[in-house]
């Protein structure tokens, strides 16, 4: 920690570390405050000064869809500072229900890279450890999902644009040691190291509920230990708000209604439920959403409409049989951008999905493989959604009245075995994440 206490630009004939090197008028530059990161060289602190509460600003940071800054020297009340091209046109997401330009940019993320064997990178004796014959895979971060691995995924995924991580969360029982598949406990770490990083006011997170076979829910009992287990990370400071409510999303619609048993009365009283815990909780309200194919249009009369308030897609792929080589990325590409005009009439909004590449060779999976992207392919992939979120109205998330947040979804961090993978690794390095930044820059954080 480094501690200041009122000093005089006069005062110093050499610029202290973190100070300007401007001198400023009438002297004084700042007065008791404290900074909780080390100084490091080259590092630059701006400061400002502002009218509102300390209430206010607390309260912004928490209810704004805008992250908190994602340096932390920096303290943002009032503060300024000079944006790049790419992040000067990039607006501040309104909370209180106004249509925004800022494009919010969230990545999937996919904890299931555990160390006890079997795991993720060795499922089978037989074929042994497949990081070898595709050494391209393997992440720069960290190969586990360690505390120290998601405080650098952290940093690395808000340097470089990306507001938040949409972290898929499995249901296996009730307690801790629960499991419903071979270590499918670890499954949620990616929430639990999220919660407990110190890197994480430099980014937002939400909570996708993966009810997929055979993690889905079907008595009220194991619902309301989900709702236990969901509260402590609504409650976490950088939850992901839009327009003031907390973002959340049931994996797949089609699983929810039939793990309620195909009655809409049961579907209406769990989601009501979690409303209601959300509330008692003193945490406001929820915007629900779930998870639909691609090209599935969610019209008026869709029974989705019912119970969610947008849409989604995890992923998904072309309906064609694998072949023995990898097809262009571009059939892709042209897949999931022709899927976003299946979403022009949608009866709500639809946040719509990018994929980061799709090839499960290392797995004993059969769907179509695809070449990963070049990084020509892959800007020019970011643009099209971004020119794509103004052209179609029905795409992004719902604002209080009537408005919308530009949005959208990447697969994925952190699918390396499925090859959906914006993490930096050996092959790519970290290809994907500077794409992402220049088109979208870092924004106002």
């Amino acid at each position: 920690m480094v501690a200041a206490t009122a000093v005089s630009a006069a005062d110093v004939a050499v610029p202290l570390p973190g100070m300007s090197r401007h001198r400023i008028p009438g002297g004084v530059a700042f007065e008791n405050f404290e900074m909780r990161e080390r100084f490091r060289p080259g590092q630059r602190v701006v400061f400002g000064i502002t009218h509102r509460t300390p209430t206010r600003i607390f309260q912004r940071v928490v209810d704004t869809a805008d992250p908190v800054p994602s340096r932390p020297a920096t303290l943002r009340a009032g503060a300024a500072s000079t944006p790049d091209d790419a992040s000067a046109s990039r607006g501040v997401a309104n909370p209180d229900g106004g249509s925004s330009d800022r494009v919010l940019v969230g990545v999937n993320y996919f904890a299931g890279w555990w160390q006890p064997l079997p795991n993720k990178w060795n499922y089978d004796p037989a074929v042994g450890d497949w990081r070898t014959n595709y050494p391209g895979r393997v992440p720069l971060l960290g190969e586990y999902n360690t505390q120290e691995t998601m405080d650098r995924e952290i940093i690395a995924a808000a340097a470089h644009g990306i507001d938040f991580f949409l972290i898929l969360w499995y249901y296996n029982g009730p307690g801790e040691a629960a499991e419903r598949e071979t270590h499918a406990r670890f499954l949620n770490e990616g929430l639990r190291t999220f919660i407990r990083s110190p890197e994480a006011p430099r980014l937002r997170f939400a909570v996708e509920y993966c009810n997929h076979p055979p993690y889905e829910v079907k008595t009220d009992r194991d619902w309301e230990e989900c709702l236990r287990a969901w509260l402590p990370a609504f409650q976490h400071p950088s939850y992901l708000r839009v327009g003031g409510r907390l973002v959340f999303k049931v994996h797949s619609w089609h699983y929810f209604w039939r793990e309620n048993g195909e009655k809409a009365e049961t579907c209406r009283s769990r989601l009501a439920a979690l409303r209601q815990s959300v509330r008692a909780a003193g945490l406001g309200e929820l915007l629900i959403g779930c998870g639909v194919a691609a090209n599935e249009r969610i019209e008026a009369g869709h029974p989705a409409t019912q119970f969610f308030e947008f849409t989604n897609t995890y992923m998904d792929l072309p309906n064609r049989p694998a072949g023995d080589t990898d097809e262009p990325y571009k059939v892709l590409a042209q897949f999931i951008r022709e899927s976003r005009n299946q979403h022009l009439r949608d009866a709500v909004p639809y946040l719509p999905f990018l994929g980061a590449g799709f090839n499960a060779r290392p797995w004993p999976d059969r769907r179509v493989r695809f070449a990963f992207p070049t990084r020509e392919e892959w800007t020019q992939g970011l643009r099209e959604m971004r020119a794509d979120l103004d052209r179609i109205g029905t795409l992004g998330l719902p604002l209080p009245g009537g408005g919308r947040q530009k949005a959208f979804t990447i697969y994925a961090w952190n699918e390396f075995g499925e090859g959906g993978i914006v993490a930096p690794t050996r092959g790519e390095g970290s290809m994907k994440l500077e794409s992402i930044e220049t088109v979208f820059g870092r924004g106002p954080r």
